[in-house]
């Protein structure tokens, strides 16, 4: 028992004077500006906005010298992340002993547009007497036509903008957090 004892004893000695002699870990209240902007930069294409879109598309294949027409219903959910890259990030201006700094953004841009193959269904199809079905690359063109009409809605919905403001809220809290108290972020 007094072994052990005094065996704990040993082994508590040496471990406090191992931590006496152990280099000051706590780091300086200095900001290190090339390692935010290092970091920064390394967050790469950061998706700060989110959409999902239904999209109905109802075509018709009526011609003049054909007998009959052709019309097709179907559906689609297209899926769309939008974000900046942060690796086109420029930092004009960085003073670490006075806590600031300044940020040029990248415009936001498209980072994902997903069509799901499982979730573009055929809701109907009628074909006149003397006409064929659609063929496969008829029902592809109609989807690529659907496709564009949803990058136009980007631009109705303000998707790419939404997609910066909130990367330049996003930016200035994480901008703060590693000590900078003046943070100014502009896009370019």
């Amino acid at each position: 028992m007094k072994k052990n004892f005094k065996l704990l004893l040993l082994v508590s000695a040496l471990f406090l004077y191992s931590c006496n002699n152990m280099p000051n870990v706590i780091p300086e209240n200095k900001i290190n500006g090339s390692k935010v902007v290092d970091q920064m930069k390394n967050l790469s294409s950061l998706g700060t906005v989110e959409y999902s879109f239904s999209k109905i598309i109802a075509t018709s294949d009526d011609q003049w010298f054909s007998v009959g027409d052709r019309k097709i219903l179907m559906t689609c959910k297209a899926y769309l992340k939008a974000g900046v890259d942060f690796g086109k990030i420029t930092v004009p201006f960085i003073d670490t002993d006075k806590k600031s700094i300044e940020v040029i953004l990248p415009k936001g841009e498209i980072i994902l547009l997903n069509i799901p193959a499982e979730d573009i269904k055929i809701v109907n199809q009628t074909t006149g007497l003397l006409r064929s079905t659609f063929s496969n690359t008829e029902i592809q063109n109609i989807q690529v036509l659907a496709e564009k009409d949803i990058r136009k809605k980007v631009n109705e919905f303000k998707i790419t903008e939404k997609a910066e403001t909130n990367a330049r809220i996003f930016l200035d809290q994480w901008i703060r957090s590693f000590g900078f108290t003046s943070v100014k972020i502009s896009t370019i």
